[in-house]
């Protein structure tokens, strides 16, 4: 009986814990689409350069499962499978 006890308690523990981790704020994204030509019409490579700092176009497109992202709106922007951070709208026609 005791032990059915303690085993309860951690569990509801372990639960409550994992709700807190699960409401931790993320970082928000923010989608930039200035940005409209490509130099090249050509897929990027996994972690290249999509656009340059102060480039008014694209070097590559990204593959459709990843983000043109930068860590903010004058650095390099590399192909990223994460959403966050400084997002450049890649238009698929």
């Amino acid at each position: 009986m005791e032990v059915s006890m303690t085993l309860r308690w951690c569990w509801l523990l372990l639960v409550l814990v994992l709700l807190r981790v699960d409401a931790l704020p993320r970082p928000a994204a923010y989608k930039d689409n200035s940005v409209k030509g490509y130099l090249a019409e050509r897929s990027c490579w996994g972690n290249e350069i999509c656009k340059e700092e102060f480039q008014t176009q694209f070097r590559c497109r990204c593959p459709q499962w990843s983000f043109c992202r930068s860590p903010g709106r004058y650095y390099n922007a590399y192909c990223s499978m994460t959403g966050t951070g400084y997002i450049w709208v890649q238009a698929y026609n």
